[in-house]
């Protein structure tokens, strides 16, 4: 499928802030994951506590891998609209499919990990616990 180098510019603009999005996510829930490793000592809790620590790492590495070719792509589109400005508005490019399923399995991976690790979280949070958090 075609697609206007503009639009491909605007759609690269998203990814970016829902990657950027994700990366401060992942700050907040490892914040979390700290605090109820400084609360609980069991083995079965350490268990997966070492578990979402992985988790976030891996998570961490891709959102920064995806930016990377985010960053690359737009700036791919940005040079092509300076050499070709009477045609950024005609649908000459290819849309990325590869890059946008990514971005959609990355995106679905976050907001699961996110789910299970809330769930995980108040589970080993005291009873006064006061957390609210926003589910997606």
């Amino acid at each position: 499928m075609k697609d206007t180098l503009s639009h491909l510019h605007i759609l690269c603009e998203d990814w970016k802030r829902d990657l950027m999005f994700f990366k401060s996510e992942l700050v907040i829930l490892r914040n979390r994951l700290t605090e109820v490793a400084s609360k609980n000592t069991g083995h079965d809790i350490l268990v997966q506590i070492e578990h979402f620590e992985n988790k976030f790492h891996i998570l961490g590495i891709h959102i920064d891998e995806m930016l990377h070719d985010v960053n690359l792509k737009n700036q791919s589109l940005l040079n092509e609209a300076a050499e070709k400005p009477n045609y950024i508005n005609v649908k000459m490019k290819d849309t990325d499919e590869q890059l946008d399923d990514l971005l959609h399995d990355t995106s679905g991976d976050f907001y699961q990990t996110k789910r299970i690790f809330i769930s995980f979280f108040l589970k080993s949070c005291n009873t006064n616990c006061n957390y609210k958090f926003v589910q997606h």
